[in-house]
């Protein structure tokens, strides 16, 4: 594969991307959007039992993850699904670029796209509310958490794209897995509260997974790293790589 010819790719992917309103919009925006929203209503709310923490601690790791989620995993699977269906895919194949090549020009701007929300996100808590990562050894594990997550979403992005039927069902889909999930994974709302066995199925799902891993790095009584959210994220990744393999169509049914 031609690291060049890679790059080349993923900028035409960013221009493609940012010269789409609606796309920017959904997957940039909306996520600091709701940030400064919530954020300037609720700047003097306490955590419940933690008065000595602004609840924005932890929802900004919320919204980061809420971020990382929509670009590397909703954007990715709807964004493959249409190209698919209107036949972009097909053609590619009958080019002279390597098929391998431009999904991976597309794998790339995704993570150049999420890395430039998760910069947006933090720098914004940072500057707006005062909210930081708790400590200097923080920032490494948050890393890594974002890095794993980020893979996550997109792998599973990839392989939930192989089960939409066509470009008008994308938007759907894509929006009725993870919205739902992200909230009852307590992603905007770190003092939910679930009944156990419920509780028991969502601390399976990569989503609460990521939003906990990144709180950990928020939380100043946090000072180890969130092994089992990094297990979660690690499984399904590894998981939704195989099925994404197996599975994965050119050229629409």
């Amino acid at each position: 594969m031609n690291a060049h010819l890679v790059m080349r790719q993923t900028r035409l992917e960013q221009q493609a991307f940012w010269r789409n309103p609606e796309a920017a919009f959904f997957t940039a925006a909306l996520p600091t959007g709701l940030l400064l929203t919530f954020g300037a209503t609720s700047a003097g709310n306490k955590i419940p039992g933690r008065p000595e923490l602004p609840s924005l601690t932890f929802f900004v790791p919320g919204i980061l993850a809420f971020g990382i989620i929509v670009a590397a995993y909703g954007n990715l699977a709807a964004t493959i699904a249409v190209l698919r269906s209107d036949g972009v895919l097909k053609r590619i194949r009958a080019t002279p670029l390597q098929p391998g090549t431009y999904l991976a020009g597309h794998l790339t701007s995704v993570l150049v796209t999420s890395l430039a929300i998760a910069a947006a996100t933090v720098a914004l808590g940072w500057i707006t509310f005062g909210v930081a990562p708790a400590h200097a050894a923080a920032f490494v594990a948050l890393g890594v958490t974002l890095a794993l997550g980020i893979a996550c979403f997109a792998a599973l992005g990839l392989a939930v794209s192989t089960v939409i039927p066509d470009g008008t069902a994308a938007g759907a889909i894509t929006n009725g897995t993870y919205i739902p999930l992200a909230l009852v994974s307590g992603t905007f709302n770190d003092n939910l509260h679930l009944p156990h066995w419920l509780d028991m199925i969502v601390t399976l799902l990569p989503i609460k997974a990521l939003t906990d891993g990144l709180r950990a790095g928020y939380d100043p009584a946090v000072h180890r790293w969130p092994l089992a959210n990094l297990i979660v994220l690690a499984a399904w990744m590894l998981v939704s790589i195989g099925l994404a393999h197996h599975y994965f169509r050119w050229e629409s049914r």
